[in-house]
């Protein structure tokens, strides 16, 4: 199916088409509101919040976007996504330890928590996933997908790790997946960044280069808020642009937020961490997350982060680099696996979680599990060192 909407991201249907279909479903995934709190700060950027008070993970979702209408169908797909994680898992097929099995990725490159026990001999609960390069089935851990915790009878050792990285939806399966694709790269980009050996540089964007109109809006509006904004591209070894959005302003004087996204089309990557930025900064405002730290609403003094010697790349000359896209969710899904099959080795895996009783001719929800790509900086986006991106 050919993309319809291109206004800070890439969808099939316009935002208000899906919102519009998409509501009166809420109910049945035990969402009761999906509130607009835009007004609760005065940058102006979209922000939603939609609330899921039975939740085996967070009960609060945050959602952002180029309008009202794309923000709430965010806001709303995320507590959405998060549901299925917690009830829509298919059944496992096979309880074994990975060594018993003929799997095409080591068990042990999946998504773990630091000091894992995690070996090829753990027992687990295995469930069929398909490979985003050639649709094969492959076995993944049920551990890897299923989110929250519930009471139970009996004891089990959870592992490995599973967590919202590469959970996405969409409104076709193929634009879930390409959803999917892009923020594990994004995620894999931002945990460079700690790496104890990081591969290239950042690179700190010049706002004043950028003339995609859609994000010269965005920065124009955080400009007039007399906030400070830090751009930045960072490197990521799938060739695919990510970049991170850095935001503070004196009202908040604790809290530093950030943003980060990733796309064949750089400004809607740009757009992505921006937009994203701000909600971060209304998830303080509202206080609505139960994973807020409290340094967050600690006083400090009003002295921001230090400005920049120099002003930044050109955006400009920056987005040149990158080919354009794909007219299709097929084609650039096709694509983003391929990628990082050839960079790891193993293809991403796809496990489809609207299947069976769970279909709703709405929007699919689907989870990537990428074996070898890194997920460390979970709560945090590191700020890049200036002496690191000279």
């Amino acid at each position: 199916m050919r993309k319809a909407f291109f206004t800070g991201t890439h969808r099939t249907r316009h935002p208000g088409e899906t919102w519009a279909e998409l509501r009166p479903l809420l109910t049945a995934y035990g969402i009761t509101r999906v509130a607009d709190v835009t007004g609760l700060d005065d940058l102006g950027i979209p922000v939603t919040m939609a609330v899921r008070p039975l939740a085996r993970t967070l009960s609060v979702a945050q959602g952002k976007g180029a309008s009202l209408d794309a923000a709430r169908v965010s806001g709303a797909l995320e507590a959405v996504e998060a549901w299925h994680g917690e009830r829509a898992v298919p059944a496992p097929v096979e309880r074994a330890p990975a060594e018993a099995l003929r799997l095409p990725y080591p068990v042990t490159a999946l998504e773990t928590h630091p000091g894992s026990l995690l070996t090829a001999r753990t027992v687990l609960d295995w469930i069929t996933a398909r490979s985003a390069v050639d649709g094969t089935p492959v076995p993944v851990p049920a551990a890897c997908v299923r989110l929250g915790r519930e009471a139970h009878d009996r004891w089990r050792l959870h592992l490995p790790s599973a967590s919202t990285n590469g959970l996405a939806s969409g409104n076709t399966a193929a634009e879930a997946i390409t959803h999917a694709l892009c923020e594990v790269i994004e995620r894999d980009a931002v945990s460079n960044l700690t790496s104890p050996a990081p591969e290239g540089r950042p690179v700190r964007i010049d706002p004043g280069s950028v003339a995609d109109p859609h994000c010269a809006e965005l920065i124009e509006r955080v400009h007039q808020a007399r906030a400070w904004l830090e751009l930045w591209h960072l490197p990521s070894r799938f060739g695919v642009p990510v970049m991170s959005a850095y935001l503070w302003r004196e009202d908040q004087p604790a809290l530093l937020v950030s943003g980060s996204g990733a796309h064949l089309e750089p400004h809607v990557a740009l757009s992505r961490a921006i937009t994203e930025a701000a909600q971060s900064r209304l998830t303080a405002i509202t206080g609505s997350r139960e994973d807020v730290h409290p340094a967050t609403y600690r006083e400090a003094g009003h002295r921001g982060p230090a400005a920049a010697a120099e002003p930044g790349a050109d955006w400009g000359q920056l987005a040149a680099q990158f080919t354009a896209g794909f007219d299709t969710d097929e084609r650039e899904a096709g694509h983003l696996a391929a990628r990082i099959a050839s960079v790891t080795g193993t293809a991403p895996l796809v496990v489809d979680l609207t299947h069976g009783p769970y279909a709703n001719g709405v929007f699919s929800v689907v989870k990537v599990v990428a074996p070898s790509l890194r997920y460390d900086s979970r709560h945090v986006i590191p700020r890049p060192r200036q002496e690191a991106a000279a």
